[in-house]
Order: C-alpha cells, then structure tokens, then sequence
C-alpha cells in the first residue's frame, strides 16, 4: 500500500503517463468492490439490483454527460474539497479517503452499491489532484478529470457493447 501511495501521491512519470495509468487503478479495483459488494449483498438476501446504480442508456447525450459534463464539474467541486481538506494538517491521503467517502457517499444517494463503484476511483482521482495541483491547478485538474473521463468512456463503452 505505501508503494501504491508513493505512486499517487509522488509520480515520477509525465502527467500523461499518470492518468494513463490512474484507469486501470481506478477501474478494476472499483469493479472488485463492487462485485464483492453485490455478492454481500445477495448473499445477505438482498436485491441488490434494487440498490444498484441506475440503468443507463447508452445516448449521445448521456455520453456526454458522463465523459465530459461530469468529469468536470466534478473535478472543479473535487478540487474545491480538497482544497479545504488539505489546509487542515491531515494527510494528503487522508484528505483523499474523505474525497472519496464523500464523492462514494453522493453516488450512493442514487444507488447503494453505487458508492462501492465509486469509492475508489474518487479516491485515485482526488490523488491525482493532490499529487499535481502542487506543479500547477490545470495539471491537478488535467491528473483528475482525464482519468475520471476516461473510466466513464470504457464504462459506457461496456454498456454500448452489452
């Protein structure tokens, strides 16, 4: 874990190479938690359909708004969060676990299981803007909002071919 936090929190690689790299630590750790999440939840007895994110048809405008429109609002009020988070004397990854609880706990209100898909990636991506904002605000957005939107993209890309 401390590996993987020195990684986010102190890439040594270009900012490109960053968010490249930030998908796959985002996604498939998230799609694990939710699984694991769905299979609790079922075993438990409940319908864990009933507490999943929203179904969503794979529309021009909703690839919009989950590629473009969401990334960045969401970066711009992640990056506003954080800014707070980080004038206490927490942790950088401190400040990023409460991002990410938080961000979860949003994406929650809609769909329970949905903050067990979200959870994480906010957690990866509220690093990334931590880990550049300190080189420049525009490279801590690009750090979150260019693997936030690339994650939606394979997401509603599964959705299309499914």
């Amino acid at each position: 874990m401390r590996r993987l936090l020195g990684f986010l929190l102190h890439p040594e690689v270009s900012l490109w190479k960053y968010c490249l790299s930030l998908v796959p630590l985002a996604l498939i750790p998230s799609a694990f938690l939710v699984l694991l999440a769905t299979l609790t939840a079922e075993a438990a007895g409940l319908n864990a359909a009933a507490h999943s994110a929203p179904a969503i048809d794979v529309t021009l405008g909703n690839v919009f708004g989950a590629v473009v429109f969401s990334p960045i609002v969401e970066t711009f009020m992640l990056a506003g969060l954080l800014k707070v988070l980080s004038s206490t004397s927490l942790h950088p990854a401190v400040c990023a676990a409460f991002s990410a609880v938080l961000w979860g706990g949003l994406h929650g209100l809609v769909g329970a299981l949905w903050f067990f898909g979200t959870v994480w990636g906010f957690f990866v991506f509220s690093c990334g803007y931590i880990a550049w904002r300190h080189t420049s605000l525009r490279q801590g957005f690009l750090a979150a909002a260019v693997p936030h939107a690339l994650a939606n993209s394979i997401a509603m890309l599964l959705l299309w071919v499914a």
